[in-house]
C-alpha cells in the first residue's frame, strides 16, 4: 500500500457570499510565506476567473484545479455550470488549502504538489483521466526541471480531447514553443483581462498527437 503524501483538507462549514478583502488576507500570507510558488501578490480577478471557467465544458467529466488558492477560479467554474462532485482542488499551501476547504465543503480538496499530480490523484482512486485542468500555477516562475515535471504531470492527467487552462501576466505564452512540441501539447491564447491587476492573458493547451507522455501515462 502506498504511503500518504498529502493531506485531505476539508472544511465542516458551509461557504457563504464573500467580498474580494475577505479572501485577499489568506492569500497573501499564502504569499508572504512562499512568493515564487504562489505566483501572485492578489487573488485573480473575477473577470479572470470567469475567462478561464469559460474554456471548460461542464458536461465533459471531472475538471482538476490546481493552485486553487483562494475559490475564485472554483467560483466561477461552478457558476459556469460545473458540480461539485465533478471538482478536485488541489493546493500545495496548507493554510490556503483549509481556508478554501472551509468555504467549499462539498468539493473534494488535496493539500499536495501538482508535481505529483497523478500520485495525488491514484491514491484518492481518482483513475478516470480530467476533462479539463485549469491551471493558476506561476509555470514561468518555476525553473526548468520543476515546470517540466508538473507539465508531464498535468498532460498524463488529461484525457485525449481535454484541455488544460493557464493564465499569465507575461506576453510570451506559459509553455514556450520548443517544450510544446516536445510534450506534443498545442496551445492558443484565447483572452485578455486587462482589468485583472496586473493584465493577463488565458492560454487553452490541448494534445495533438501521440509522444512519449503516452508510456508516461501506462505508468500511472
Amino acid at each position: 500500500r502506498e504511503a500518504a503524501t498529502h493531506s485531505h483538507c476539508i472544511g465542516g462549514s458551509a461557504p457563504g457570499v464573500a467580498m474580494t478583502k475577505m479572501f485577499e488576507m489568506p492569500f497573501l500570507s499564502a504569499w508572504l510565506r512562499a512568493p515564487l510558488q504562489t505566483g501572485a501578490l492578489f487573488p485573480s480577478s473575477v473577470k479572470l476567473a470567469e475567462a478561464m471557467a469559460a474554456q471548460v465544458d461542464p458536461k465533459l467529466g471531472r475538471v482538476v484545479e490546481l493552485g486553487a488558492g483562494t475559490g475564485a477560479v472554483t467560483r466561477a467554474l461552478i457558476a459556469r455550470g460545473v458540480k461539485p462532485e465533478q471538482l478536485v482542488l488541489i493546493e500545495k499551501d496548507l493554510a490556503l488549502c483549509g481556508e478554501i476547504a472551509r468555504r467549499f465543503p462539498e468539493i473534494f480538496v488535496l493539500n499536495g504538489d501538482a508535481g505529483r499530480l497523478r500520485q495525488l490523484l491514484r491514491i484518492n482512486r481518482m483513475r478516470q483521466p480530467a476533462s479539463a485542468i485549469v491551471s493558476s500555477l506561476p509555470l514561468l516562475s518555476m525553473a526548468p526541471p520543476q515546470r517540466l515535471r508538473v507539465l508531464v504531470e498535468m498532460f498524463t492527467s488529461l484525457g485525449p480531447n481535454g484541455v488544460m487552462v493557464q493564465y499569465t501576466y507575461s506576453p510570451r505564452p506559459p509553455i514556450a514553443g520548443p517544450l510544446a512540441d516536445a510534450l506534443g501539447v498545442s496551445g492558443e491564447r484565447v483572452a485578455w483581462v486587462f482589468s485583472n491587476l496586473p493584465p493577463a492573458a488565458v492560454w487553452v493547451y490541448r494534445i495533438r498527437r501521440p509522444t512519449n507522455l503516452n508510456n508516461e501515462r501506462e505508468k500511472s
